[in-house]
């Protein structure tokens, strides 16, 4: 009976890049390359002359089998980064609302309406039955959930469990034994959140309640128990709304510690109460659930502010057929090619392993080449074979692979760097859309406490009459504001003006200094003029004085009178944004595999035309300019997108997210509509690409042709190779063989054209670089700094001379072996036949020919002759550098 295996154990790349669609194409490509290797192969060896590819054939499985595992690597990681990124945002997000949810019940349980009305109906029971009593209470109720709509009910309680009131009418509830009472009456902690049945709530499974007990005037004792019921279904919903698109497979969980799914995106697959297995070590794992695999993570909330949570986790889960859909590059759809190609140039995100891939590839096409080169040389040499013919077809199909081998590889790598790439842009949008969202989030409740404080009825009472004058009735109105203070850590002052704008209370001792003075500011007059009590103003972000002249926002709300509902002064709200903003902007910085923040990421705030409102950034201080392309600005509300930009002598991946608002907080009703983006940056690169580079790696190993001709008597024979930039032949009767560079030992101390010896055919033999001689050391010499892939040289084994003199030359790269017409080469002209020239005879382009550049012929003879080798053997060499 076969095993199955549990869930989770899955986790190889070579089962899960079955899955794995944007593979297929590369798959394809090598497997019909390595099939044409293993034909060439078997021929090669039955033909011998140096055409055995069997090393080449191994390299080429080798180099297409970590191709192959680093493309699956990378879809799995941007996978994972996918699904990672929404369970972490799921979760963090809902944990930070709820944090503001404890400072709520704190002040709500503290309201003067709530305590007196709790006060007085232990007072008087038969007042909890009373209709203008109730009606009060009542309409207080309605006034704050129109405020903060993330409440659904109100419910206020005896010590007893008697429901007192409640906004809800429809719950029918009138008495509760629930234990969350006597918990609330005795706790030391400054809130009690229960998330469970309850009877206070029949009609909900698992209702999400903060209960803390009201205490009376004098604060002697409790004398009833307020419930905050929380909007959990309704806020899960706009959560996952925002994080799963329609063509999206992915599903959004919430799961307690224990698995049980608490909200779902799509209850059809995962049903609320169904039970999973959480993926621990914030990995991905493969989970089975209902007959059908999933790739699942599962992320830990972040602690806000020292506030956890509840213990809950974010889940999500994609099945396995549609996991990788998101993997593909789509995000580098609209990026120029050059451009695109310049940062692949130079990125640095790519590890050393894929770095390797091209230049590997480019090894594996020198082989070739090199071997199709020494095949002609031996084709040359012995022209009268019996095979000659199938020896060219041989070699030409030899060169081709080599030529495809690395063109197929390129592609592939490319499609790699760009898959790692557009991973960074992908996570680059996805953050820019966390930060606009907590930035909103963040807000809505500024907007809400403006208001809900504004009705507070000492302010009321104390800003519509002559009792200002009385300096314990300012006393008080400061005790109430730093009250308030103490539970909303956000603001570094509250505030509170009269009619005419004057300071008459604050918060923060340090701003007693505005006492008294009236506050001259656009947003003042603003805030007298609102129509209601649903109304707020903000202030521009520009330094205030209440705010230590730094930059801020100042909400605020009109206090209106107990009779007549008429403005009689104000409350402002003084955010502390320099703090909060950066924290905000922290939180959503990209992040690596071990949780740290990406080296030289930053976020940033900005308004639509460009201005600074926030940065991690020290160099881009608020009030600052970004400049950028408008398209990162010039978006719709909730609209995001991500591109590459050169910014300060790099490249980044930005992606950029416009404010859509959250709740009430600047709908369509809303008549505070400020443009805000949050905007995130990556760093791609150290540097900008080289002009000309790109292309210059392009054409690396190209070659110029010239025309093969028909086997006549008055052709020869002539092997083409390249130093530098410069084209030059030999006759093939003087080349034994091209070998790589590999081979070469240095030898300090000898002359500037010796490079140093290598060992052929058990004989050590000194190797000559004509560069300096040629003035192509310079140029060559950069070229092969400054691009990796041209770093592989080649050595031809030369033998000349009477008795013959076996030496190495050094050129960059091999061209063809190839038949050209005798009356084409001409004798040096006599201006360079100087006796210092290391050239015999030029060879002047073909009337058809598409290269101009005209074919140098090499002299060996002058080669010996200047480079002394005549005079020193190896041997003398050894014996000067043992010296």
């Amino acid at each position: 009976m076969r095993r199955r295996n549990k869930s989770g154990t899955k986790t190889d790349l070579n089962y899960l890049a079955r899955f794995m669609g944007a593979l297929a194409p590369d798959k394809k490509r090598l497997n019909e390359i390595q099939a044409v290797y293993d034909n060439l192969t078997l021929l090669g060896q039955l033909l011998g002359a140096g055409t055995d590819i069997t090393g080449m054939r191994r390299d080429f499985q080798a180099l297409a089998s970590v191709l192959l595992e680093q493309l699956a690597q990378e879809h799995y990681k941007k996978a994972t980064l996918n699904l990672s990124s929404c369970a972490r945002v799921a979760i963090d997000v809902l944990i930070r609302n709820l944090f503001e949810r404890t400072a709520d019940i704190g002040f709500l349980a503290t309201d003067g309406e709530v305590c007196a009305f709790a006060e007085a109906v232990e007072a008087d029971p038969a007042l909890a039955r009373d209709a203008a009593w109730q009606a009060r209470i009542g309409s207080h109720f309605a006034e704050y959930v129109a405020k903060y709509s993330v409440y659904h009910n109100i419910i206020l309680l005896s010590p007893q469990g008697e429901v007192l009131a409640q906004l809800d009418g429809a719950n029918p509830v009138t008495q509760s034994r629930d234990p969350l009472l006597a918990e609330a009456l005795t706790t030391e902690a400054a809130y009690v959140e229960v998330f469970r049945s309850t009877d206070l709530l029949p009609d909900e499974p698992s209702p999400l309640i903060y209960a803390y007990r009201v205490m009376s005037k004098d604060g002697s004792r409790p004398v009833g128990v307020l419930c905050l019921c929380f909007r959990f279904a309704d806020e899960c919903q706009r959560i996952f709304d925002s994080l799963v698109s329609e063509d999206d497979w992915s599903v959004v969980t919430l799961i307690a510690p224990d698995g049980r799914i608490i909200a779902s995106s799509d209850p059809y697959q995962f049903p609320v109460d169904a039970r999973v297995e959480p993926v621990p070590d914030n990995a991905c794992r493969i989970l089975r659930f209902a007959g059908r695999e999933y790739l699942a993570t599962t992320r830990a909330a972040t602690p806000y502010q020292g506030y956890a949570g509840p213990g809950w986790l974010g889940q999500v889960m994609a099945p396995l057929n549609h996991a990788f859909e998101m993997a593909e590059a789509l995000e580098l759809e609209g990026i120029p090619e050059d451009f695109l190609a310049g940062v692949l140039d130079v990125a640095t995100l790519f590890s050393q392993s894929l770095r390797d891939i091209p230049l590997k590839a480019t090894s594996i096409q020198q082989e070739l080449n090199r071997s199709v080169w020494n095949g002609n040389i031996w084709l040359a040499r012995e022209n009268n074979t019996h095979n000659a013919e199938f020896a060219k077809v041989l070699l030409r199909e030899i060169g081709a692979t080599g030529l495809h081998t690395r063109r197929v590889f390129s592609e592939s790598t490319s499609n790699l760097y760009k898959t790692v790439v557009s991973s960074v842009l992908f996570d680059c949008g996805t953050q820019a859309a966390l930060a606009i969202d907590i930035m909103d989030r963040n807000l809505y409740e500024r907007a809400n406490d403006c208001r809900w404080w504004a009705l507070t009825r000492e302010f009321r009472e104390a800003l519509g009459s002559a009792s200002l004058q009385d300096e314990a009735v300012r006393q008080r109105l400061t005790r109430i504001l730093r009250q308030i203070n103490d539970l909303y850590t956000v603001y570094t002052n509250l505030i509170l003006f009269d009619q005419s704008g004057r300071v008459v209370a604050v918060s923060n001792p340090a701003y007693n200094d505005q006492l008294g003075k009236s506050v001259n500011e656009n947003w003042v007059r603003n805030c007298l003029g609102l129509r209601d009590g649903q109304n707020y103003c903000v202030s521009d972000f520009v330094a205030s004085d209440l705010y230590a002249g730094e930059a801020t926002y100042v909400f605020s709300a009109a206090v209106r009178g107990i009779d007549d509902g008429e403005p009689v002064g104000g409350i402002a709200i003084v955010f502390d944004a320099t703090t909060q903003f950066k924290a905000m902007l922290n939180d959503a910085l990209p992040r690596q595999e071990d949780g740290s923040v990406v080296p030289g990421a930053f976020a940033v705030f900005a308004e639509a035309d460009g201005w600074i409102i926030a940065s991690t950034q020290p160099d881009l201080a608020s009030g600052g300019r970004l400049n950028l392309s408008p398209a990162f600005f010039t978006l719709a509300q909730g609209e995001s997108t991500a591109n590459i930009v050169a910014h300060e002598g790099r490249y980044y991946a930005v992606g950029s997210c416009k404010s859509s608002g959250y709740r009430e907080y600047k709908s369509a009703g809303d008549s505070y509509q400020q443009e805000v983006l949050a905007l995130i940056f990556t760093p791609l690169s150290e540097r900008l690409a080289e002009a000309g580079r790109i292309t210059l790696r392009e054409t690396a190993g190209s070659e110029y042709r010239v025309s093969q001709q028909s086997r006549k008597a008055d052709l020869c024979d002539i092997a083409a190779f390249y130093i530098g930039h410069q084209w030059f032949g030999l006759p093939p009767e003087v080349v034994l063989a091209a070998v790589d560079t590999e081979r070469l030992t240095p030898v300090p101390g000898s002359c500037e054209w010796i490079a140093g010896c290598l060992m052929f055919d058990d004989q050590a033999l000194p190797v000559v670089d004509i560069s300096p001689a040629l003035s192509a050391k310079r140029q060559g010499g950069e070229r092969r700094q400054r691009d990796g892939m041209l770093d592989r040289r080649q050595v031809l084994v030369l033998q000349a001379g009477t008795p013959p003199t076996r030496f190495g030359l050094i050129v960059d790269t091999l061209g063809e072996v190839t038949s050209i017409e005798a009356q084409r080469i001409e004798p040096v002209p006599a201006l360079l036949a100087d006796g210092q020239s290391l050239v015999d005879s030029l060879v002047k382009p073909g009337v058809e020919e598409r290269e101009r550049r005209i074919l140098i012929i090499l002299s060996l003879t002058k080669i010996l002759e200047r480079s002394s080798l005549r005079k020193l053997s190896v041997t003398d060499m050894l014996i000067r550098e043992a010296a």
